[in-house]
């Protein structure tokens, strides 16, 4: 989700402008005080296109569902969503940046799933009592570790461990979301053969 954020130079300088025509011409006069307006609406759309306004990226929370158990989960995830998001920012590495982006997508879908069947809270407790808290914490570390700008030794092994577990742990909160949907995929598969069968019986198949 987009927040524009405007920036406060443009009045600034076009007020400046005003001032500065007001100190050296007489504003009781009607044409100076035209002029002068005129003056600070051009050079307030004109200091515009040097100061655009600032376009700030913000996550938009996950929706809660009314049901306690999942609401308070719910709240779990949009905070862990958001401790990666500002780890983001501070990590350099495009590569890694990316894969937390990757990573952030899968862990909203799982959330969202929770949403929309919020009885399926109990299945996602250790990935917030561990996945998601322990991600987050190798996430910062790993920021902490690049913002040292130093190549010792013990500060790159930290940068290349965890830069060499980022697949792995996309990979498993994938199959985490996956498994979300295996009761929901029996239940499709025997629903399917149900009324197959009755296709079937009514000569309509």
């Amino acid at each position: 989700m987009e927040v524009r954020h405007k920036s406060a130079i443009p009045i600034y300088i076009a007020g400046a402008v005003w001032v500065l025509y007001s100190i050296i011409f007489p504003m009781h006069k009607l044409i100076h005080l035209v002029i002068a307006t005129v003056l600070f609406i051009v050079t307030f759309f004109l200091s515009r296109r040097f100061f655009p306004d600032r376009i700030e990226m913000v996550e938009e929370p996950i929706k809660y569902t009314g049901a306690k158990d999942a609401d308070l989960a719910i709240a779990e995830g949009n905070r862990y969503i958001e401790e990666m998001r500002k780890a983001n920012i501070r990590i350099q590495n495009a590569v890694v940046s990316e894969k937390i982006d990757i990573l952030s997508d899968v862990i909203k879908k799982i959330f969202a799933y929770i949403t929309e069947k919020p009885e399926k809270v109990k299945d996602i407790r250790r990935l917030i009592t561990y996945f998601l808290p322990t991600t987050v914490k190798l996430l910062n570390a790993y920021a902490r570790a690049e913002e040292q700008n130093n190549h010792g030794e013990n500060i790159t092994q930290v940068k290349t461990d965890i830069e060499g577990a980022m697949d792995g742990i996309i990979h498993s909160f994938r199959k985490y979301l996956d498994n979300l949907y295996a009761d929901e995929a029996m239940d499709i598969d025997a629903e399917i053969t149900v009324f197959d069968s009755m296709l079937q019986a009514e000569n309509l198949k």
